[in-house]
């Protein structure tokens, strides 16, 4: 038997490190995926034999993440099986590679140990093995993952979260992006996240200020979206950045390039857990123009590569 299951990147339009704290984001999947294919082996079965993973990233994690289903389906052991990860997705630069791989994995795991095709139930897998790499995750990662398109939500409680696939498309005459490559981080996401509840606890006036400006934001980019309304969605992605940069989570490596984008009618923001030393990872980055990004980025010395946001979900490719 064989089962091959892909998951999509993801961004954040705006909301990361907020979403934490009980405020809302907005999430986008995009055009980047990651393909997990679950096979039987052929050999004999022998007690206690774990899954060969064959994969350029971490195969601990990928192990941890059909453990998180083995026991969610209560089986006593794997049976011989190849698991084989390839991705569009580099790791560590904040577009969904961790959750595009649990949610694939865990996908991939259902049907080929129960034949079950769930996306609630992946998504719920996915986050319990996103815990492994992010601590305390929001679990936003993994729902746009899943769910595709482009998802508000919001984590209400720890046992509670509303989750709404925005009930309209991601207009067109908005859909002009870029990945613009700083370089890889020196801090992790938990470390990112770390950081900030360290400062939440330690500024919580301040913090709590820049979070619900960020809220503000995050709800004018949802009107500007349904209304196709380009003048508001910049102005939001600029503003929401802003708060980030208060938050502590870019570096001023990066701060200059975002500026020069905004002098030329663009927006950039970080994405995900951002960086303070150096590289943030990926800039999303707004702009009509791609060869003007791409020229303005290389006087920097950052790569640029064009992305789609709007993306579908985790899907079933082979069976």
């Amino acid at each position: 038997m064989s089962v091959t299951v892909s998951a999509p990147g993801k961004v954040h339009l705006m909301g990361e490190h907020a979403v934490v704290y009980g405020k809302p984001a907005i999430l986008s999947a995009v055009n980047l995926r990651t393909y997990v294919t679950m096979e039987t082996q052929n050999r004999a079965s022998k007690r206690g034999l774990l899954p060969t993973i064959v994969t350029q990233e971490s195969s601990d994690y990928v192990m941890h993440i059909l453990e998180v289903v083995r026991r969610a389906y209560d089986i006593p052991r794997f049976p011989p099986a190849t698991v084989r990860v390839s991705s569009d997705i580099p790791p560590g630069y904040h577009i969904g590679s961790s959750a595009a791989v649990a949610v694939a994995t865990a996908g991939a795991a259902s049907y080929f140990l129960k034949k079950i095709w769930n996306p609630e139930t992946i998504n719920k897998l996915a986050y319990e093995a996103e815990k492994y790499m992010h601590g305390n995750p929001s679990g936003g990662d993994n729902t746009a993952v899943t769910f595709g398109g482009f998802i508000w939500f919001r984590k209400e409680l720890e046992f509670f979260r509303s989750i709404w696939q925005l009930p309209f498309s991601f207009p067109s005459e908005l859909n002009h992006f870029s990945l613009v490559d700083t370089g890889r981080p020196e801090e992790t996401t938990a470390e990112m996240v770390a950081y900030v509840k360290l400062k939440m606890k330690n500024e919580k006036l301040k913090m709590e200020k820049l979070f619900n400006i960020n809220e503000e934001q995050t709800r004018r980019i949802a009107v500007a979206l349904k209304e196709k309304n380009e003048k508001m969605f910049v102005d939001a992605l600029r503003k929401g950045e802003r708060t980030l940069e208060g938050v502590g989570v870019v570096s001023s490596k990066v701060i200059p390039f975002i500026r020069s984008i905004e002098k030329i009618g663009g927006a950039a923001k970080i994405l995900g857990g951002g960086g303070r030393k150096n590289g943030v990872g990926f800039l999303l980055c707004y702009h009509k123009d791609p060869n003007t990004v791409a020229s303005l980025a290389g006087r920097y010395g950052f790569a640029v590569r064009p992305i789609r946001l709007g993306g579908e979900g985790v899907r079933l490719e082979k069976k």
